[in-house]
Parts: C-alpha cells; sequence; structure tokens
C-alpha cells in the first residue's frame, strides 16, 4: 500500500465510493450480456419526435469535407504571377522571387508567428502571408452590411482547408512542390527537399553537410520535355538534367561551359554535370 500524501489522511484499502465503481462494473455487464438487437426489431420513433440536428460547427465541417472529397487534394502550391517576364532576369531578383515564392507562400505561417512575437520578423512582413490576408478580408466582411453579406454566401472558404492539408503534406514528405510559369505562357514545376539524414560519420559525433534537392520540370518549345535536379552538399553543386531526345541533350551539352562558369563566377563552383536523354521504356517489349 502506498503511503498517504502529506497532509491528506490515508484512505482504507477498500475506501473507494461504492457509487464511482458499481455503475461502471453494472454497466460493462449489462452490455456485455445483452445481445444485439437487429435494426428490423427495433421499436419505430413516435410521429412527434424530434430529429436529429447538427450544430453550426458540424455543418460547416461536413460540407467542407463533403466538398474536398470529391476532388483530387491539391498539395502543391500555384503561383498566380510568371516569376519573371519575358526578358531575361535579373539573377539576385530572381534568386528573391524563388524565395519569397516559397517563405511566404503560408506554409510556414506558425513559424513566422513564433519569429514576430520575439521581434524577429516585422508584422508588415507578416501581413503579406495568406493567412493574414484572409483575416483581413474576414474583418471587412463583418463590417459589410447584412445584405451585401448575403448576397455573397457562396458557402464555406476552402482555402484554410486546402492550406492545412499542403502543411501536412510538406511536413510528412519533407519537401515542397510548386506549379506556376517560368516566364508568362510557359509552365513549371518546381520541387525543394532537404534530406534528413540520421547520425554522422565517425560514430555520429561528426556534423554532417545538410544535401538540399531542387527540382524543376519544363516542357519547351524547342527542346521539348527538360528536368534539371540540382543537389547543393555544403558548398558542393551537382547538377543532373535529362531531356525527353538526344537531340536535346546534345544541344544542351555545347551549353554546359556556359554554365559552369556563371556558377563559377557566383562563387559556387560545379562539382559535376550530367546531361543525359531519358531512355525509352522497355514496357511491352518481347526481349
Amino acid at each position: 500500500q502506498q503511503p498517504a500524501a502529506a497532509g491528506q489522511p490515508a484512505l482504507p484499502g477498500s475506501a473507494i465510493p461504492a457509487d464511482a465503481v458499481k455503475p461502471q462494473s453494472l454497466a460493462a455487464t449489462l452490455l456485455g450480456r445483452a445481445p444485439l438487437t437487429p435494426a428490423s426489431e427495433l421499436p419505430n420513433l413516435g410521429p412527434n419526435t424530434q430529429a436529429a440536428t447538427l450544430s453550426s460547427a458540424a455543418r460547416v465541417l461536413t460540407s467542407i469535407l463533403s466538398a474536398t472529397q470529391g476532388q483530387t487534394a491539391q498539395v502543391a502550391l500555384v503561383g498566380k504571377t510568371a516569376l519573371f517576364g519575358n526578358s531575361a532576369p535579373d539573377t539576385a531578383d530572381l534568386a528573391q522571387k524563388l524565395q519569397d515564392t516559397i517563405s511566404k507562400s503560408g506554409l510556414f505561417y506558425e513559424s513566422h508567428v513564433a519569429e514576430w512575437a520575439k521581434g524577429e520578423r516585422s508584422l508588415p512582413d507578416l501581413m503579406r502571408e495568406p493567412q493574414m490576408q484572409r483575416l483581413l478580408q474576414q474583418q471587412q466582411a463583418a463590417d459589410a452590411p447584412l445584405s451585401r453579406l448575403a448576397g455573397n454566401n457562396n458557402g464555406p472558404d476552402l482555402s484554410a482547408a486546402q492550406m492545412v492539408n499542403q502543411q501536412l503534406h510538406t511536413q510528412e514528405q519533407g519537401r515542397v512542390l510548386w506549379n506556376g510559369q517560368a516566364w508568362p505562357g510557359q509552365p513549371m514545376q518546381w520541387e525543394v527537399q532537404r534530406d534528413q539524414r540520421e547520425g554522422g560519420r565517425g560514430g555520429g559525433d561528426e556534423r554532417q553537410d545538410p544535401v538540399w534537392r531542387s527540382g524543376v520540370r519544363f516542357r519547351l518549345p524547342l527542346l521539348g520535355a527538360v528536368s534539371a535536379a540540382v543537389t547543393l552538399v555544403g558548398e558542393q553543386v551537382h547538377i543532373q538534367v535529362q531531356t525527353g531526345t538526344g537531340d536535346s541533350a546534345v544541344t544542351l551539352r555545347a551549353w554546359a561551359g556556359e554554365l559552369e562558369s556563371a556558377l563559377a563566377a557566383a562563387g559556387a563552383p560545379l562539382a559535376s554535370l550530367t546531361i543525359a536523354a531519358e531512355q525509352p521504356t522497355e514496357a511491352g517489349h518481347d526481349g
């Protein structure tokens, strides 16, 4: 028997109140012995029985789930504007635009709020996040006349649920997906991922360089399908380019020297570069 806490009288061995145990034991006994009644033998409800209703919160959740179950979950961010215009972009401006595309997408809103609370992020910067923009719209809607609100009642806003889904996918997969346009009329798919390494070399005490992977996919008018995977290990840059045809691979290899010189001038010397055509699948080949 455990000693009583200081200042509290010890209870006898079986001093648990009977009314705290008996109903639970009795209910468990009855449920264990009671046979399941078929639905056809259940009594009918009276004509005056009030039908069960859902609360307002339950109705909103039900409508959101119903609206999202019938469509494929959108896990990629969608760019609303092209990253740059038809002319060649400034490298520094493009790098900043790519950074803002991810950092101000709303995926990391909660961590940015924590930074703002510690004075590490300004309020105007936080106000650019989609969550803050949505909050401002809700406040403006709350101040709008009731007649205008009634005319704009188009159901629940699914954008918040969509953002939560994207955040969960990013956390689970450890990567960010973005679909948009590199320049007007040119679709682009972009993926950023950080490898999660376990332990380290030499018994786990030595720290390893972080590994970042970034991949882009295009379908260009002249070169066709082109994808590039950039792997950054510490200060080493590795690039793998894959094309849809051998001719496109030959064309890109002719410009490999220009790429190497540009990276060296930017302070990121190229450690390796591979340019190859995608090998056709042999599905259905008899051998």
